[in-house]
Parts: structure tokens; C-alpha cells; sequence
């Protein structure tokens, strides 16, 4: 039969280990005050007692010092070590009258008996510390009722203090599962990071969902639905080490925090556990990183849950470490008002016909303050595993929005495209933060291309097609960038509601060599007319390139034939020094595409 999660011998009941260590450190200090006292009353005959009060002294002071490092288990050896003490100074007290001003020390291990801990072994304690208050009393010669009364104090103080502890502990725990809440394992959690940061020793933080909960709960009911968060939270604290801290969040939501154990080791033991459960459970965990705040060990922990979760469930997944100090530097970055090297540059669009730049594409960069300029690749997929893909595609927008601003001074009818991510097409507030942000730049929703990927069309939801439909109610426009990359289906185009097909370059380059390769360029421009979108051509980096457009009718495109991303003041004076705001590239461009 397992045990109740909210019952394991030993456990303590409502006490972090700082707060033990503070506890015991202080209490301790205390006896071995109050012995230093009664032995400086007659010093030539208390030699026992100094000794004890330097023990107790001692042993306060480093247990006030290091105490949150030591193991719960130790706190066993501390209680019944006091206990000892206080009877070798009772037994040795020069008279009765200090033994029993002596004896009310023992009141002192009382607080600790059921404040540490519960069940058989708090019984233990106590059982000891009334042994040795009665053996000690009345070797020393106090009277037997004496003795009786110090017993019944004892006895007194330990269950109301137990009584107390056990209350302050039902406030820090879940009602359902005996676990941690969130409010003590937050703290928890704030506690071994302290303790990491002083000692450098290892701490891993685990996130677990109950996979197809909900299911559970509509098909056999919430009474099973809270047998099950009950059978797994017990299995939990059965399979687990003794240290390890277990809390139920909310909902389906469960947490460990492992201490001291390699994140090698801890997601062994974590995976032993989540495999043993018997319901399956998705688990994201993360090891801290050196100088790592609680926040972003969070999150990275939530980001490993969530990607468990995206790669089919019942499964663990590891927080990337590789990545985590990229990610934590992009973290810094976006929440920096300066943007901490990240950037937008504008490539223009353009009409093959006449070479005039008829709209830009916001692309993001990072110059990151050491690492230089990091590849838009890298640290786009360390924003996705790290869960900043939102932040980072707020973050792109925004800037994006303000420099086309500047743009449209000069050139009111330009046309901005941005790219965006599946996770943000699903969020159900993304379509009313980028029209926000439109408006908040002065920008008219007509001035707007979304662009989303293959990928995201191949993958997209309900959710994200609505999203798209909405904008495009709204006069935003729609782009499906780069078809024809890996394994494209025309079926998709029609499951998304576009107004551009961008063409990925690597078709461009082979049309441009391969006869075969041109016809199939050809029949991408007839699928685009056919479903009333717009093809641009991507990748139009020759003279070359541009004359087959031109011959083959494709009529907007853009890549390093026609300009380079640039920021926005750049690209208005490039285009000031080629004599029109209306020329996208070099003089040659428009002569290239003509000749």
C-alpha cells in the first residue's frame, strides 16, 4: 500500500531546511547560554557544565552558519544530541536546585520533537527526551513529583507546538495531495538558489503535466479526475529521494526540486519516477546555470515541459544548458530598452518591371555585446526552445513598425512585411497586440504583410488559420514565404487565407540553370495565379536572375541584386544618393532587369 503523500515518516511538517537550521542553531545557542550561566554560579565545581555550554556554543554557531546545507536526516542526530547534552548537565549539576533550572532546557528539544517532524519518528524523539529528563532528574536527586511536573511541561509544550506546526503546515500544503502549493515551493525553490549561489552545488528544477487530464475529468468525472492527482502525488513522493521537494501547482501541474544532484543524475531519477506512474506525464526539467535567477530557471524548465509536450507527450525533455546562457542573454536583451544589440533591417521589395522598392521586409539581428553577431538560425530556435519566441516577435514588430515609420515619409505608400511564428498565430492575443502596435505607429492595417512559413500552414491549427482570417478582415495581408522548400503541396496553399506566395530562392537559382527547373518556376507563378496570390520572387541575386523574372512575367521580388537588408536611415540615403526614393538598388538594377 503506498503512503499518503502528506505523510512520510520523518518528513518535516511545515520547515524548510533555513528555517531549521535557524531554528535549531538558535535554540541550541540558547542551552548552551543558559548552562554557561548556572555553571559561572559555582564555577570550582561545574567543569561538566562548561564543557557541555562549549559544546552547545559551538555546535549553535555552526548550525547557525552552514545548518541549510545539512540533510534533513542529520536534524535526527541534532534533536537526540541535545537531548544527550541537556542530561549530562542535569546529571552533573552541582545542586538539585540548578538541575531543575537546568531541566527546563529540555523544554527547548520539546519545540523541535513535532515542529521537525511526524509519525514514528517524532515519537522516537520524544520518547528518548522524556527518558533522559526523568533518568537525569532523578540521578541528580530531584524529587519524583518534581520530575513528574518537568515530564507533564515537556509533553505539554510538544504537542502545542506540534498542534502549531501542523497548522502552519496545512496552510503551506495543497488540500487535495498533501504537497507543497506553489507558495512554499516557490520559496522552496528561492531557498536552494541561495543556497546554490553560496556553495555552488547543483539544482534542478522539474515541471510535470498530467497528460489528457481533461479527458479524464469529462469522461469519468472530477471525483476520478482528484483520485488520480491523489495516486500521483503519492507515487511521486514514494519513487523520489527523501530531499527531493514535491509540490502540486494547480490543476494538473506538479514540481520537483532536486538538490545536490548532478542534472544528469536528477533527470535518471526524475524519469524513474515519471515512468513508474502508471498515467502518463510530460516532464521538462532544467539544471541551474552559474549567476541563473529563479525566474529564469523557471522558465526554462517551462520551456522543456512544453516542448515534451510538442514532441508527443509522456516523455521528459531537458533544458538545453548549451543554449541556456544564449537564452539568458536574450532574455536580458528583450526586457533591455535599448534592445541589448537586437535590431531590425529593411530589405526591399520590389516591381521587377521598373526596379521601384514597393515595400521592405523587417528582418531581425543580434549583435550580441561578446559573441558578436549571432546568426538569426541560432538564436530564433534558442528563443523557440527557451519560450521568447512571443517577447522576440513583439520585440521585431515594434522595431519594425518604427522604422518603416521614418519610411513612409519619405514613401507613404510602402508596404511592410513581418514574419510570423505558429506559436504566435495560436496566442489568442496576437492579433490585437499587432494591430495595437500598428496604430500606436501611426500605421494603417493595409500597410501590413504577415508572413508565415510552409511549415506553419503544413502545421497550422484552427486557432492560427482564424487568427490570419481575422487580420485579413481587418486589411492586413498574408504571405506564404519560402514555397517550394523541402517537400511543398499545393493542397496547403488552400487551407490558408494568403494574398502572396513567395517563392524560395533555391528555385530561382536552379530555373536559372536547368530547363526543367524553369518550367517548374513557371508552373509556381501559374499555381500563385490561379489561386489570385501575388508571387515574389526571393533570392534574386544576379543580373541574370532578374532577366528571367522579367521574361517569365514574375512581377515583384527581392534579394541582394536589388539591395541588402539595411536599417531604415541607410536605405533612405542610399536611395537619396541614387536620386530617388523610388530606386531600390544600384543605377544598373533597372538597366539589368530591362536589357
Amino acid at each position: 500500500m503506498r503512503r499518503s503523500a502528506a505523510s512520510r515518516p520523518g518528513m518535516p511538517v511545515a520547515v524548510a531546511p533555513h528555517v531549521l537550521a535557524r531554528t535549531t542553531g538558535a535554540l541550541y545557542a540558547a542551552g548552551g547560554l543558559a548552562t554557561l550561566l548556572a555553571a559561572l554560579a559555582d564555577p570550582a565545581s561545574s567543569a561538566a557544565l562548561f564543557a557541555v555550554a562549549a559544546t552547545a556554543l559551538a555546535t549553535g554557531g555552526v548550525v547557525l552558519r552552514w545548518g541549510s546545507r545539512i540533510p534533513h536526516g542529520a536534524f535526527h542526530v541534532l534533536v537526540a544530541a541535545g537531548s544527550t547534552l541537556i542530561a549530562t548537565a542535569v546529571s552533573t549539576a552541582p545542586s538539585s536546585l540548578t538541575a531543575v533550572v537546568l531541566a527546563s532546557v529540555y523544554t527547548f528539544v520539546a519545540i523541535d520533537v513535532f515542529y521537525y517532524f511526524r509519525g514514528g519518528a517524532a515519537l522516537a524523539q520524544l520518547a528518548l527526551l522524556l527518558a533522559l529528563a526523568a533518568w537525569s532528574s532523578l540521578e541528580r536527586g530531584v524529587a519524583p513529583l518534581v520530575v513528574t511536573a518537568l515530564e507533564v511541561v515537556v509533553l505539554a509544550v510538544a504537542f502545542v507546538i506540534g498542534d502549531l506546526a501542523a497548522r502552519a503546515s496545512f496552510a503551506r500544503r495543497d488540500h487535495l495531495t498533501g504537497l507543497l502549493n506553489r507558495r512554499s515551493f516557490e520559496e522552496a525553490v528561492d531557498e536552494a538558489v541561495a543556497d546554490a549561489e553560496r556553495t555552488g552545488s547543483p539544482v534542478v528544477l522539474a515541471l510535470l503535466d498530467v497528460d489528457h487530464f481533461k479527458g479524464v475529468n469529462d469522461s469519468r468525472g472530477h471525483a476520478v479526475g482528484d483520485e488520480l492527482l491523489r495516486h500521483l502525488a503519492s507515487h511521486l513522493v514514494e519513487h523520489l529521494p527523501g530531499e527531493a521537494r514535491v509540490a502540486r501547482l494547480g490543476g494538473d501541474e506538479f514540481a520537483v526540486l532536486l538538490v545536490r544532484t548532478p542534472e544528469e543524475k536528477a533527470l535518471e531519477v526524475l524519469e524513474r519516477a515519471r515512468t513508474a506512474a502508471g498515467h502518463p506525464l510530460s516532464l521538462g526539467a532544467a539544471g541551474r546555470l552559474p549567476q541563473e535567477p529563479t525566474s529564469e530557471l523557471a522558465r526554462r524548465a517551462d520551456a522543456a515541459l512544453y516542448r515534451a509536450k510538442q514532441l508527443g507527450r509522456d516523455r521528459s525533455e531537458l533544458a538545453d544548458a548549451a543554449s541556456g546562457h544564449l537564452a539568458r542573454d536574450l532574455a536580458a536583451a528583450l526586457a533591455d530598452p535599448a534592445g541589448g544589440g537586437l535590431h531590425v533591417v529593411l530589405q526591399p521589395v520590389v516591381a521587377v518591371a521598373s526596379g521601384e522598392a514597393l515595400g521592405v521586409e523587417a528582418l531581425l539581428r543580434w549583435d550580441h555585446p561578446a559573441r558578436g553577431a549571432v546568426p538569426p538560425a541560432e538564436f530564433v530556435h534558442v528563443a523557440e526552445r527557451a519560450g521568447l519566441v512571443r517577447s522576440l516577435g513583439a520585440f521585431a514588430r515594434r522595431s519594425a513598425f518604427r522604422e518603416v515609420a521614418l519610411l513612409r515619409t519619405h514613401r507613404p505608400d510602402l508596404v511592410l512585411t513581418v514574419n510570423a511564428s505558429g506559436h504566435e498565430l495560436v496566442d489568442d492575443g496576437y492579433a490585437a497586440a499587432l494591430l495595437a502596435e500598428l496604430s500606436a505607429a501611426g500605421l494603417p492595417p493595409e500597410s501590413l504583410v504577415v508572413e508565415v512559413t510552409e511549415s506553419v500552414v503544413e502545421g497550422s491549427s484552427a486557432a492560427a488559420l482564424t487568427t490570419l482570417e481575422g487580420l485579413r478582415t481587418r486589411g492586413v495581408r498574408v504571405a506564404v514565404d519560402d514555397f517550394g522548400a523541402g517537400y511543398s503541396t499545393f493542397s496547403r496553399l488552400t487551407e490558408v487565407p494568403a494574398d502572396y506566395l513567395k517563392l524560395d530562392g533555391a528555385l530561382l537559382a536552379a530555373a536559372s540553370t536547368s530547363e526543367r527547373h524553369r518550367r517548374l518556376f513557371e508552373a509556381a507563378l501559374g499555381v500563385g495565379a490561379a489561386l489570385g496570390m501575388d508571387v515574389v520572387a526571393e533570392g534574386v541575386e544576379t543580373p541574370e536572375h532578374a532577366r528571367l523574372l522579367a521574361q517569365l512575367g514574375c512581377r515583384y521580388a527581392q534579394g541582394y541584386h536589388y539591395g541588402r537588408p539595411e536599417r531604415a536611415g541607410q536605405l533612405l540615403a542610399r536611395w537619396s544618393a541614387a536620386g530617388s526614393t523610388a530606386e531600390a538598388g544600384p543605377a544598373s538594377a533597372l538597366d539589368a532587369v530591362t536589357a
